[in-house]
């Protein structure tokens, strides 16, 4: 009996489908002229104006000129400010993960070295003064590195972490609360925008960054990439089990029930933000998660009735 074999045979590897191009982006091309059109009329405006000022020999001149001068100067001082807010931001980082580096390795050493360049990062602040003279006097009778980390982090870091809980737990507080009140949904948009960026400034402030504009929206970027890569702010059991008990509540008044989820999701960024900024991994401290924060609240909300 003979077998006929099929003529066709599939192609080994699949054949490359062709893209074709949108060409040259004319919207963008148009925005981008438009934009450097009303750029370089302003400057144009901005240097006929100066100069009409400063060519003046009279006292108009002479303020425009001290206004330019004064003006410069806050421009330096500014970007100076700016710069090493962003170091201050690094060197966080930079700590934290020489820390992770002493505990996983065993190295006394850089553990000290952690423990020395903390001591140096909060030597200004008068609350931190006897939690600096106690890791002095003990710290050389330490035997490893785990328990250096942990004795820098109980005398300096777990003061600060106090600190940051409460700007965490009144930050989400207030959101929940202006969100009741809120009039408009764009309204409260803004208000958690807000709120959240000065919880970020405070809560790095206490660590010891002190974040300017561009300081702040840098670290604002690293919670955002710190929350994606673990777990994204999707409704968790951490998440979930808190708001479960308001149920009732957020079916009487839908208002509340959105602003006990802002509350919450404030709440997240806010634990994000004292990860981000902390100078030391939680070694012996409990790394603080999202229900022990609404206990915070809701134990403050009882406090104030």
């Amino acid at each position: 009996m003979t077998s006929f074999a099929p003529d066709y045979e599939p192609p080994a590897q699949m054949p490359t489908i062709y893209s074709v191009g949108r060409g040259l982006k004319w919207g963008g091309i148009l925005l981008g002229a438009a934009a450097g059109l009303a750029a370089l009329g302003a400057g144009i405006w901005f240097e006929g104006l100066i100069k009409s000022l400063v060519l003046r020999q009279d006292w108009v001149g002479w303020l425009a000129l001290g206004l330019l001068g004064l003006g410069t100067f806050a421009a330096l001082m500014i970007g100076l400010r700016e710069i090493w807010a962003l170091f201050r931001l690094k060197r966080l980082g930079r700590l934290r993960q020489d820390a992770e580096s002493a505990q996983r390795q065993g190295d006394k050493a850089q553990a000290i070295r952690v423990s020395t360049e903390l001591m140096d990062l909060y030597r200004a602040r008068a609350d931190l003064a006897w939690g600096r003279s106690r890791l002095g006097e003990h710290e050389r009778g330490v035997m490893d590195a785990r328990e250096t980390l942990i004795l820098a982090e109980r005398e300096l870091i777990t003061p600060l972490d106090t600190d940051a809980r409460a700007i965490l737990a009144a930050s989400a507080k207030r959101v929940s609360v202006l969100t009741v009140v809120s009039p408009a949904a764009l309204l409260d948009m803004a208000i958690v925008a807000a709120q959240n960026l000065r919880m970020l400034r405070r809560i790095a402030t206490v660590y010891g960054a002190r974040p300017g504009a561009l300081g702040l929206f840098r670290l604002a970027r690293m919670v955002v990439t710190h929350i994606v890569l673990t777990g994204g702010l999707s409704l968790g059991d951490d998440l979930l089990q808190p708001l479960l008990g308001h149920r009732l509540v957020a079916k009487i008044s839908a208002r509340l029930g959105e602003g006990l989820f802002n509350g919450a999701l404030t709440a997240r960024i806010g634990l994000a933000a004292i990860d981000v900024c902390r100078p030391l991994p939680f070694i012996e401290a409990k790394q603080p998660r999202l229900r022990d924060v609404l206990a915070d609240i809701a134990f403050q909300g009882k406090g104030k009735d």
